[in-house]
């Protein structure tokens, strides 16, 4: 089933979000920087790059594979894949929660997935209201770095492909496949979209510019503690064959609540 992504959220402080709203920076951590111990609930994930948890056996080779030799076992087998990502909460349309009879659409952001990210009283909700704009600017910016890159949504089925020989066999091959996958529990809630690019040199962290033409239309909303957001966008119109909005209000009315209630 086709998905559209509505908005491009980010939850962080000022400083970092600045980067993106104010120099059109994509501020990008190593792959292997989320599975470092220190980082918040929402940002650490002991599974990043791994490919595999059938039990295996690691040989090497010191004579150009004349011969090998059995350096241990293991149970996971994680792939460091050179990538460099920045990651965001992608807001999808989904039928059940568009009134037709109003022409609205309502969207929950429950505190339980912004607490892992809160980082004190000054934390905000940052949202990119013309996603197509900033996707064509990522991929304008890596191609002029000369670096590969992909960008989609997270899918949250790790726990299966684990224990998926064929999978393994893709994720050896392809330096993308084991950046979009996470398992399940704890993560789902993130709606995670991911934009990727590989860099074989190894720097701590990329800083990717792009086009800085003031074009991108951003909204801040700071965010108080323990606090859902409820996202209200109005006056949709929708494409008639894939019954998905294209277009919606550029006034899009963010509320804060302390219980989710039915809408």
């Amino acid at each position: 089933m086709r998905e559209q992504l509505l908005l491009l959220i980010r939850i962080s402080k000022p400083e970092y979000n600045k980067t993106l709203y104010d120099e059109y920076k994509l501020f990008m951590n190593s792959q292997m920087a989320f599975k470092k111990a220190g980082l918040t609930e929402g940002q650490y994930d002991k599974y990043e790059g791994v490919i595999t948890n059938i039990p295996s056996q690691i040989f090497y080779s010191a004579d150009n594979k004349k011969t090998w030799h059995l350096l241990g076992n293991t149970s996971y087998m994680r792939k460091n894949n050179d990538a460099y990502i920045y990651c965001m909460y992608g807001l999808k349309y989904d039928e059940k929660y568009y009134d037709a009879d109003n022409n609205k659409y309502y969207y929950v952001i429950p505190w339980e997935y912004i607490e892992p990210l809160w980082q004190g009283d000054d934390t905000e909700l940052m949202a990119i209201k013309n996603t197509r704009v900033f996707i064509d600017k990522f991929q304008k910016a890596a191609v002029e770095a000369e670096l590969s890159y992909a960008y989609g949504k997270i899918h949250y089925d790790l726990n299966d492909k684990l224990s998926d020989i064929e999978y393994c066999d893709l994720a050896m091959k392809d330096s993308f496949e084991s950046i979009f996958h996470k398992v399940k529990e704890g993560y789902e809630i993130q709606n995670e979209v991911r934009f990727a690019v590989i860099c074989p040199d190894g720097p701590k962290n990329i800083e990717l510019q792009m086009e800085n033409d003031q074009s991108l239309l951003f909204t801040l909303i700071p965010l108080k503690y323990g606090r859902h957001i409820l996202v209200e966008l109005s006056d949709l119109e929708f494409d008639e064959e894939l019954k998905l909005p294209v277009r919606f209000s550029a006034e899009i009315k963010y509320y804060e609540f302390e219980k989710i209630n039915n809408i």
